[in-house]
């Protein structure tokens, strides 16, 4: 099994302020922000074995950057969509519950 090596750690690490820098940027966050960071150098050392020599680590951990924050954005709108579904499904059951017992208020003094 190989093993990340000291080297390519640092090179990695290194990259921690322009990082959070950039993070900051794209959030407008800072504690979203310092938590994008903090995995997007969790992934970078996990992928950073399968990463190729060729694109230097700098190029592909700014990218895996952006790649964890468009998915963050994508859940958050995800979660935004589900909520306002439920919102709105409970708002039309409660108008329906309301109509019905104004309906049968009206057959009631109708009688």
């Amino acid at each position: 099994m190989t093993t990340l090596s000291q080297e390519k750690r640092q090179e990695i690490m290194a990259l921690e302020p322009r990082l959070l820098d950039w993070a900051n940027r794209m959030t407008r966050d800072a504690n979203e922000a310092q938590a994008l960071v903090q995995e997007t150098l969790a992934a970078a050392r996990a992928l950073a074995m399968t990463a190729s020599d060729e694109v230097g680590a700098e190029v592909w951990v700014f990218r895996l950057l952006r790649q964890q924050f468009h998915s963050l954005e994508r859940d958050r709108h995800h979660r935004r969509a589900v909520s306002a579904f439920t919102t709105d499904q409970t708002y039309a059951r409660k108008r329906s519950q309301l109509a019905l017992a104004a309906s049968a208020e009206a057959r009631a003094t109708d009688v």
